[in-house]
């Protein structure tokens, strides 16, 4: 159903970016190990340290999964060594199995499968992981041989020098692990569905997943029709609803999450306080600026309220959108069977009709939207000019005989004579 070409999405970026932080932090020690067993007489090669570091860094799952890609990480990782092969392909097999383990602990990681819209990796994920670990990890040891000389020249410690090479031999190697992260999809809107949903709660996320099948339901119905331009056009349109529908739906998830906690209800309870405060207040002023923070806590809840009828809104459009393609999904299913020209004069027709449809209806949304913001201008307005005469009449109200007293300087003790 896509009209463009597939593209590659990197699934839960910030584990990734927590491997390579933790990555880093095991290279650092990687080269503190190497140092001491260098000094002891039974030294480890850095460059194994390091790798393995890297993949007991990224372990997930449980406490059996954990154990056993500890296990594999250190056996795994340390069998290349064991062969006689020459320090590069030693360094790339130590590092392919490293990758591989990467995108295992991936697949191990507690309530993946849960997780809406998320691609577990599969086999491609594990040959791209582990050669693109091993040949980063041989560039990463080429670096930090470079650089390793250059910091002999400027008789840097040692303590420092290991821990710069351990650290980019980790730097290289923990990047392979973006292979455990990365999926191909042949269609950008159900890749940005997948991004955008599990991101979602309550009913904008049954909605948008609702929109989300019912465009998988249209594209296969579409596969039995010829290619024809109205196929595409019709492609285009329902692209473009069903990414706006859950984009939208994105775009209010933090507002469905304020909406659903207590923040009215504390809100009327410290307005109630402030009452309470300026009924038992005696100075004129104080009482008057009480009643200011309860009238500013009242235009808040005032808000919030505005803003629970603006999600009814949003969700309404959501709904109307979702609706459409379910229309569509039923048009394309009786368009599965008749003539060859037939299938193509009522493609035409239906790709014309529902792209009037979205039109209009988002023409409708937007003027709706305008309406209700002229609206809210207007009530602002009006309560800037309300604040501006309170504060006046604050500014010009006498002042109480007991403030004044308060506010009378004292003479110093030698001047009173």
């Amino acid at each position: 159903m896509s009209t463009t070409n597939a593209v590659i999405q990197l699934h839960q970026r910030e584990i990734f970016e927590t491997n390579v932080v933790r990555g880093l932090a095991a290279g650092a020690g990687a080269g503190i190990l190497a140092l001491v067993t260098h000094r002891i007489g039974a030294p480890v090669p850095l460059a194994f340290l390091a790798i393995c570091g890297v993949s007991l860094a990224a372990v997930r799952g449980d406490k059996f999964d954990k154990l056993l890609l500890a296990g594999l990480s250190v056996g795994l990782c340390a069998a290349p060594w064991l062969f006689g092969l020459s320090m590069a392909w030693t360094i790339a097999l130590s590092g392919a199995a490293a990758g591989g383990l990467m995108v295992k602990s991936r697949l191990c990681e507690r309530g993946e499968e849960g997780n809406v819209g998320a691609s577990r990796p599969g086999m491609l994920n594990y040959g791209v992981g582990a050669a693109a670990t091993g040949a980063l990890a041989v560039g990463g040891w080429e670096v930090a041989r470079v650089l390793g000389a250059r910091l002999a020249d400027f008789q840097t410690p040692p303590l420092l020098a290991v821990i710069i090479t351990g650290l980019v031999v980790a730097l290289f190697t923990s990047i392979g692990g973006m292979a455990a992260h990365l999926a191909l999809k042949a269609d950008p809107v159900e890749a940005r569905c997948e991004e955008l949903i599990p991101q979602l709660t309550g009913e904008f996320q049954t909605q948008a997943q609702r929109a989300l099948t019912l465009y998988r339901a249209c594209g296969q119905s579409m596969q039995a029709l010829p290619r024809e331009p109205a196929r595409e056009e019709l492609a285009r349109t329902l692209q473009r609803l069903t990414k706006d529908a859950v984009e939208l739906a994105a775009e209010w998830a933090g507002v469905e999450t304020q909406l659903q906690d207590d923040t009215q209800k504390e809100l009327a309870r410290e307005i109630a306080d402030l009452h309470k405060s300026a009924a038992e207040a005696r100075d004129p002023i104080a009482r008057r600026q009480l009643e200011m923070a309860a009238s500013s806590l009242k235009e808040e809840v005032d808000r919030l309220g505005e803003l629970r009828l603006k999600r009814e809104r949003i969700l309404a459009k959501l709904k109307s959108q979702v609706a459409l393609l379910e229309r569509a999904r039923v048009s394309l299913i009786g368009m599965r069977s008749g003539h060859a020209q037939i299938k193509a004069a009522e493609m035409s027709a239906l790709a014309r009709k529902f792209n009037a449809l979205a039109g209009a209806q988002a023409d409708e949304a937007k003027l709706a939207h305008e309406v209700a913001t002229g609206t809210e201008l207007a009530a602002q307005e009006a309560e800037l000019q309300q604040a501006v005469k309170v504060a006046e009449g604050i500014v010009g109200a006498p002042v109480s005989p007991l403030a004044a007293n308060d506010a009378q300087p004292v003479a110093p003790e030698g001047l009173k004579h």
